[in-house]
């Protein structure tokens, strides 16, 4: 195959597998967060973890809630515990 009709296909695939994660790490997969029962930007400092769809860790719900909305990004919650 020639090196001019190898790019072209090489496009296609990127473009078919970069899927649909976004730089931010929100997404549309994982639980929604209900952020009006928090004071924020202030937090309890209870450690109670959770694991964002950005694959980090925080130490707990409000903490995510707050750097939601410092980041303006809409990280939601991929499960209970660390990452």
């Amino acid at each position: 195959m020639k090196v001019t009709g190898l790019v072209p296909l090489l496009g296609v695939a990127l473009c078919c597998c970069s899927g649909n994660a976004k730089a931010d790490g929100a997404s549309d997969e994982g639980k929604e967060l209900d952020c009006s029962g928090y004071a924020l930007p202030g937090c309890p400092k209870i450690l109670d973890p959770v694991c964002g769809t950005d694959n980090l860790t925080y130490p707990n719900k409000c903490i995510l809630c707050a750097e939601n909305l410092k980041r303006k990004t809409n990280v939601r919650i991929k499960k209970a515990g660390k990452c």
